[in-house]
């Protein structure tokens, strides 16, 4: 991996220590958009639909712990809550989970042979993934992948508003109001 990669992987593990705004793109459309494209390019079989189970499984558990255990902090503005997140150890802990799951199926699965270049190459994709959430829309095809990261990321949504109506306030909102 060249040095902008690792200087990209070492700012996205930095900034999940850094409160954000939930915004509706990521935490609501990326999601949904992860499973229509799941939906459209799985194949159904007795195989497939074993394999999609399991894998929606685990995305559901991890992303359920990453929202479980990301920070949610509220602030009073001007008679506003504002929301803001930070993921932390878990949400590292979950990526790297979700990153491992997808070299390994990528290995097994598609028998697809993997150097330590293509290796750091994935890392550097899925945290620019993350960081730019726009990448996700064209990054891959494989079905495998669309369940694995649709189910995490709406677990994830789904745990963070479980745990604050203000968040899901926030990404529902339609237009932010004016002071």
């Amino acid at each position: 991996m060249s040095l902008i990669g690792i200087l990209i992987v070492i700012y996205f593990c930095y900034s999940q220590f850094k409160a954000e705004r939930p915004r509706r793109f990521r935490y609501l459309l990326l999601p949904f958009y992860a499973l229509l494209m799941f939906v459209t390019t799985f194949k159904l079989n007795a195989t497939n639909l074993l394999l999609a189970t399991v894998i929606i499984l685990l995305g559901i558990a991890i992303g359920t712990f990453q929202g479980r255990f990301a920070q949610l902090s509220l602030e009073n503005v001007q008679g506003q809550t504002k929301v803001s997140i930070r993921g932390g150890w878990p949400f590292l802990l979950g990526w790297g989970l979700i990153l491992g799951i997808q070299i390994l199926l990528s290995i097994f699965l598609a028998h697809h042979q993997m150097d330590a270049a293509e290796l750091s190459q994935e890392v550097l994709h899925s945290a620019l993934e993350e960081l730019l959430p726009f990448r996700r829309i064209y990054a891959f095809d494989w079905w495998i992948l669309w369940a694995l990261s649709g189910s995490s990321s709406l677990a994830y949504t789904g745990m963070l508003a479980y745990r604050s109506p203000d968040f899901w306030q926030a990404i529902r909102r339609r237009s932010h109001r004016k002071s």
